[in-house]
């Protein structure tokens, strides 16, 4: 009877039968392996260079500059070339001006610098770095300076590398500016191939420097956008119009004072094709100086109705000569309450190559704009 009642050793599970059946060091052995030495354990220097190198493309700038002060291997690896046409020191720290430096290529293109803490003379380029990168980077083209701190006796446009055709300052302090000329005075002679200058939300940033800045040949591209202190210049509007700003494709002054009395000036820059404009928050457009129908109309006035003219590149080039004006291709003019259904009346007929108007925050009704869409298709509106 006692033996009736054992249960075999083949009912249980299969694990706990072979379990029994195996000497305890086999189990650990099987269960648990320990390195030999600590040289089976692959570190981040015993990483191929590929792997490496691949791993550094989404390394910022500034932390790959610090490779350097780890070890030789990865010191040697962050040189490569690859990583170096378009650096972007975005906390950029002039206590490591020297080892960024030796980063940077003969072949670098690009250059931007920035500084994303409260910017200070501690965490902006020097005057000595600048003055380096023209020997250091012969095919510097792109120059981006923002949220930096200058001394403007110091610092210049004579300083500049000479080979740009961007510049962008944006963002910035420049104390101790001679009150003789602009900032910019003999930038045509500094950087005479500049096709692009990017002035954003600078207050140093006076009228005067727009006279600098027009003797540019080589000049298309102009953005002021937020330059708080450029206001009040309807004589420098007229005289770079007559004399300067040859080229000049696309100006924006977004966020900038602008009122009817710059424009009509701006109207006479015959090769302008956009143009740029949206209302500073702190205008009182019943008080300041504003834009009106009266500012943006000579931008698409005509002698006849636009479908009495023959379109084409010979009759456009025929109106810049003629009227000496220039024909619109985009407008932007965002937040302007003067601007009214008579403005799109205007622009329907007389507007021979507009693909873009841009006129949100205005006080043009739903129908004139329904109209204005139903007779000129191809021309996108927005509102």
């Amino acid at each position: 009877m006692e033996n009736s009642n054992k249960r075999p050793l083949n009912d249980g599970c299969q694990y706990s039968h072979t379990e029994t059946k195996k000497p305890k060091a086999a189990q650990v052995t099987t269960t648990i392996s320990h390195p030999k030495s600590s040289k089976e354990i692959v570190g981040f220097q015993d990483l191929s260079d590929d792997v490496l190198l691949y791993l550094f493309k989404y390394l910022s700038h500034d932390n790959l500059a610090k490779m350097a002060l780890i070890c030789p291997n990865l010191l040697r690896v962050s040189h490569d070339w690859t990583l170096w046409k378009k650096p972007r020191f975005e906390k950029f720290e002039r206590s490591m001006e020297d080892v960024y430096m030796s980063y940077l290529k003969e072949d670098t293109t690009e250059l931007f610098i920035s500084c994303n803490d409260v910017p200070s003379y501690d965490y902006s380029v020097s005057y000595n770095f600048l003055i380096r990168l023209v020997t250091k980077c012969p095919e510097l083209l792109h120059l981006t300076l923002t949220n930096q701190v200058f001394d403007g006796s110091e610092i210049s446009e004579k300083i500049l590398h000479r080979k740009l055709k961007t510049l962008t300052i944006d963002n910035t302090t420049i104390e101790n500016i001679p009150d003789s000329s602009s900032y910019f005075c003999g930038i045509h002679n500094s950087c005479p191939d500049l096709e692009r200058i990017i002035m954003t939300n600078n207050d140093w940033f006076l009228p005067n420097c727009l006279i600098a800045l027009s003797k540019l040949e080589c000049l298309n591209y102009l953005s002021l956008a937020g330059c708080k202190q450029f206001k009040n210049y309807a004589l420098y509007a007229c005289v770079t119009a007559l004399s300067g700003f040859q080229y000049l494709q696309t100006l924006d002054l977004r966020f900038t004072p602008v009122s009817d009395g710059e424009l009509i000036f701006f109207q006479r820059l015959i090769s302008l094709k956009n143009i740029l404009l949206e209302s500073p928050e702190y205008t009182k457009h019943e008080t300041d100086a504003t834009i009106t129908n009266f500012g943006l109309s000579g931008f698409f006035e005509l002698q006849r109705p636009l479908h009495e003219l023959p379109i084409d590149d010979r009759f456009i080039a025929k109106i810049r000569r003629i009227y000496d004006r220039c024909c619109i291709e985009t407008l932007y003019a965002r937040n302007y309450p003067k601007i009214t259904d008579a403005l799109l009346k205007t622009a329907v007929t007389r507007s021979p190559i507009l693909k873009l108007l841009d006129i949100t925050g205005s006080c043009c009704t739903s129908a004139e704009i329904e109209n204005f869409r139903a007779k000129r298709p191809s021309i996108k509106v927005i509102c």
